[in-house]
């Protein structure tokens, strides 16, 4: 009985303290699994049937009252993989999978708006994530907005090392600014042979503004990065955004325009990239449809691409549906895009099987749960 007793006190003693430093932690993800048929249309990589993962993730976040309304918030995202196939998303130094490889940051919030430091989406990329009825699917708009390329860092992205503020709603109107450094601490930004985290390293700055009141979305942005601080020979790579969205009735119509200048440092590498996309609910039915072409890199004839997707997303219940899809990209002769990339795992054509002038396609079917 004595024994039963201490060994219920000791419980006690370790239980209530992580109860109590556990209380105010909300933990939440998706998890977004697709079967796909994917054609690359490449002598390399042909038709091929997967199981693909798509940015399926798991968030621990939180917050603690400070009083005179101030707040402390903290984030841990999390992207992970049942298989060969995850987050595909590894720029400025994130890892594709593992822990702390999505939005992972802690900060300070109140009526002046939130503060935070660490990793989080680049404001730029948050506009296109809002006009985007393929995201992490097959078809998803960031195959061709990106347009990144060597040394580049592309232009939906997730910065490590930053801090950004965000205003406060008024009357639907917020914007946030970001400042990123050390961005080339992997060589695939830096432009040089080795990653460099000094005083030389390749920082980069974004700020955006949105509209969203009603029906309406309107949001503009622009952001740089400084390529220069780490090869002289290289320009600054920068991109202005313009996303907006309208509702009416059971339609929904989005359109999204962006011009990037000196891409990857290249003087004078500018690529302009617009889409449309509209859906129309029909009870628990969703369907969708959306273009977005890719113009000439520099006005080199035959460098551009068009991307086509349509497809159905049928709601289970609030948490849970499915998704279908069918999604294609016509190259030009000397452009290699592929239909399959952004948040969709699977991704056969890219790499040394990117093959210039092939015309990706492919079939999706997926679970999305929510939880």
């Amino acid at each position: 009985m004595q024994k039963k007793l201490i060994a219920l006190a000791l419980a006690s003693a370790f239980a209530a303290p992580a109860f109590a430093a556990t209380s105010n932690v909300d933990i939440s993800g998706q998890l977004n699994l697709s079967v796909d048929y994917l054609d690359s249309d490449t002598v390399t990589n042909g038709g091929n049937v997967g199981v693909s993962s798509n940015a399926s993730n798991i968030i621990f976040k939180g917050s603690e009252d400070l009083g005179g309304g101030l707040k402390a918030l903290w984030q841990i995202q999390t992207y992970f993989s049942t298989g060969g196939t995850g987050n595909t998303d590894s720029t400025n130094g994130s890892a594709p999978d593992g822990v702390s490889s999505g939005n992972t940051f802690v900060g300070l919030g109140g009526g002046f708006g939130t503060v935070i430091l660490g990793k989080n989406e680049s404001p730029v990329k948050m506009l296109s994530r809002k006009t985007d009825f393929f995201g992490n699917q097959i078809g998803d708009s960031r195959n061709l907005t990106s347009v990144g390329g060597t040394n580049s860092a592309g232009f939906d992205t997730r910065p490590n090392n930053q801090v950004a503020y965000t205003t406060p709603s008024m009357s639907g109107l917020s914007g946030t600014v970001a400042y990123f450094s050390n961005m080339n601490t992997t060589a695939a930004v830096s432009g040089t042979a080795s990653p460099d985290a000094t005083d030389k390293s390749v920082d980069g700055w974004a700020a955006a503004g949105n509209y969203e009141n009603g029906p309406l979305m309107l949001g503009l942005g622009y952001e740089t990065h400084n390529l220069s601080n780490a090869n002289a020979a290289l320009s600054d790579e920068k991109v202005l955004r313009l996303a907006a969205g309208y509702a009416i009735g059971n339609f929904k119509f989005t359109g999204l325009y962006q011009k990037a200048d000196d891409i990857a440092g290249i003087n004078g590498a500018d690529r302009k990239v617009w889409g449309l996309g509209a859906g129309y609910n029909m009870g628990n039915i969703l369907l969708k449809a959306q273009y977005y072409d890719a113009g000439d890199l520099n006005s080199v004839s035959n460098t551009g691409a068009q991307m086509y997707a349509i497809g159905a997303d049928y709601s289970l219940s609030k948490r849970t549906k499915l998704q279908f899809a069918y999604a294609a990209t016509d190259n030009d002769s000397g452009a290699a895009f592929s239909a399959f990339g952004g948040g969709h795992g699977d991704n056969p054509y890219s790499g040394a099987n990117a093959t210039a002038g092939a015309n990706p396609t492919g079939f999706s079917m997926g679970v999305v749960h929510n939880f």
